[in-house]
């Protein structure tokens, strides 16, 4: 077979009824770009009937980090365009395409034969675009504009569109505002965020308070349909996405409009919480968040509410000394734990003085106000350990009961062993 249709293998094993063919990556990058005509448009009719099949999603995956890897990007400034080339690893093109300025933005275009231009879309979409070729007057066109162009994160394609900004600016092609605005847009890319399959718009809402302006995060997706609205629901569910807790929904009825609204920060925690346990759509979704807030100047706001989960379950608090050397109290941290008593968290706090191994505990509950309050009562050997394992120095040396709030179950989260629960149940109750 192989000599029969010019395979370019590099060896065949055959162990009993299964046989494996090691192709050379010559081949292999030229057969991928052929088989994405096929792929990529599964893929599309996938995403607009969005029913975001994750066995699809994780081939097309596994192939779009192939053409990542194995395939070269280039690119030629010639004037105001700029011409990028795929190529295999042996440097054969396989596709192409021209970029150029139409006096209001970027432009992205391709005319040619329908088999190129199918083979270029296979290959823009594997790297994060979502384009189609259409047919005119016998030739098949390829376009894309600048908020498509930046939605491709390939670095060498990004290096191309800025040499052209560059080019454009110093040929006084573009004023240098309007490179500045390219070189933004370009590091930014689009205000989009996938999350699960499903594409969230991330805006910031300013807003007129009392103490002054307040700026929002809102994390948004409009499904088109209510066949959308529940696959996207779903497929954020299975993510492990609670409904109430880390988003909210509308389902579209007749002419009003649906929503789904990741909620900010408990949604955002969850992000977070499932990249820790290194799950791929995760990492993907923060860091293109921060890479977009960076950009667009916004990354303080959103490391405000990332903050608490990254700091979850970062410290050891076992072998922590608490002192108070104003009252003589020197106490040995062994260890902190979580365990539940009808819904609620009780902490309790073992430790040692002199030798003797004592535990303090409390429980977290929400008052009729609906904020989060624990009671402990202090003496000055508890008020050190609490002072410690709390980083509230008010309390050392507090006697009597102390109440405890929502700024102390933060700084409990820390510790390995509890942090995520508490922050869960800080997120539920709160219903944030």
């Amino acid at each position: 077979m192989v000599a029969k249709y010019g395979i370019a293998a590099e060896k065949v094993n055959v162990v009993e009824d299964k046989m494996r063919i090691f192709f050379s990556r010559e081949y292999a990058a030229e057969a991928f770009a052929e088989a994405w005509d096929e792929l990529s448009w599964l893929w599309r009719f996938d995403r607009k009937q969005e029913l975001y099949a994750d066995h699809l999603f994780k081939k097309l995956q596994h192939v779009r980090e192939y053409v990542e890897k194995h395939m070269r990007i280039e690119h030629v400034i010639r004037g105001a365009k700029a011409t990028v080339y795929f190529k295999d690893v042996a440097g054969n093109e396989i596709a192409h395409i021209n970029i150029s300025w139409d006096g209001k933005s970027l432009h992205a275009a391709f005319g040619g034969a329908r088999k190129k231009a199918e083979r270029l879309v296979a290959i823009l979409n594997a790297l994060g675009a979502d384009v189609e070729a259409r047919e005119h007057g016998g030739t098949w066109y390829v376009q894309l504009y600048t908020g498509s162009i930046t939605a491709i994160r390939c670095p060498e394609l990004l290096e191309a569109v800025s040499a052209l900004a560059g080019e454009l600016y110093k040929s006084k092609k573009i004023a240098k505002e309007q490179r500045g605005r390219l070189l933004r847009e370009i590091e930014a890319g689009p205000n989009v965020v996938e999350v699960a399959g499903v594409e969230l718009n991330v805006n910031l809402k300013e807003e007129e308070i009392k103490s002054g302006a307040s700026k929002r995060l809102m994390i948004i997706y409009e499904p088109t349909s209510p066949e959308a609205f529940d696959a996207a629901v779903k497929a954020l569910k299975e993510a492990g996405f609670v409904e109430g807790v880390h988003f909210t929904a509308k389902k579209p009825e007749k002419e009003e409009r649906g929503f789904i609204s990741l909620k900010v920060p408990s949604g955002l925690w969850k992000l977070e919480e499932l990249r820790r346990q290194g799950v791929k759509l995760a990492e993907r979704a923060v860091s293109r968040l921060e890479e977009m807030a960076k950009a667009r100047g916004f990354y303080d706001l959103v490391e405000e509410h990332l903050r608490p989960a990254k700091e979850v379950e970062t410290i050891d608090p076992r072998e922590m000394v608490a002192e108070d050397p104003e009252r003589g109290v020197k106490a040995v941290i062994r260890d902190v734990k979580v365990e539940w008593e009808n819904g609620r968290p009780r902490v309790e706090v073992e430790y040692e003085v002199n030798g003797d191994v004592k535990s303090l505990s409390f429980i977290w509950g929400v008052d009729k106000g609906g904020a989060v309050r624990a009671g402990v009562g202090l003496n000055n050997e508890k008020a050190a350990v609490f002072s410690t394992i709390t980083c509230d120095e008010k309390l050392k040396g507090k006697k009597g009961v102390a109440t405890l709030t929502a700024k102390h179950i933060f700084a409990l989260a820390k510790y390995k062993g509890v942090g995520w629960q508490l922050l869960r149940w800080y997120a539920e109750v709160m219903n944030m």
